[in-house]
């Protein structure tokens, strides 16, 4: 009998470090999960990018030139997931130009672009950004579409710096090719 009492005793030992062992494997893949649905789940993306905006303007003697001018970029982001999101993108241009529309010169001071995107992310670093919206300026306005690109490193604490390449397409206006770096921070 006490041969018998000892091989249960042993016997539920062994049974008791099994469920032990596999209850900690549980747990540690229950923590894994819920860490991969946390870096899928919605959350918003602010940006700030410091930019060379790239203009068609008229020089002094009438020929068309194209010059690099300074702008900013002020942008917010609502990921739905890991690959999808939609944003209201904001460009201002930091300095006064000329430049043509319909065989006549405009000045345009300061304009600010604001545009309702799209933004696919295909691989980890590279996204794809498209929409429509309105460059302001207070002689004239104008409607434009917005394509970009983004590829963009993630730093810890949420964080993320990227290079921006984007067009703007002003109709029956002028066209600006933007070029720069951002800071981003996620908040979840």
């Amino acid at each position: 009998m006490r041969l018998h009492l000892r091989k249960l005793i042993i016997l539920h030992v062994f049974v008791c470090l099994a469920i032990g062992a596999f209850s900690q494997e549980a747990a540690h893949e229950a923590l894994t999960e819920k860490k991969e649905e946390k870096e899928k789940s919605a959350h918003h993306r602010i940006t700030v990018a410091i930019m060379h905006a790239h203009i068609p303007t008229i020089s002094e003697g009438g020929s068309k030139k194209t010059f690099a001018v300074p702008a900013w970029a002020f942008d917010y982001d609502y990921w739905f997931n890991e690959k999808w999101a939609v944003g209201l993108h904001n460009d201002l241009i930091i300095q006064q130009f000329k430049v043509e529309k319909g065989g006549t010169e405009i000045e345009r001071n300061n304009p600010i672009a604001v545009a309702l995107v799209g933004l696919f992310k295909p691989a980890k670093h590279l996204t794809f950004i498209g929409g429509i919206g309105r460059e302001f300026e207070k002689t004239e306005s104008f409607n434009l579409i917005d394509i970009g690109l983004e590829y963009g490193w993630e730093l810890p604490k949420e964080w993320e710096i990227s290079l921006n390449l984007k067009y703007e397409n002003k109709f029956e206006a002028y066209n600006t090719w933007l070029f720069g770096v951002g800071i981003s921070k996620s908040l979840r």
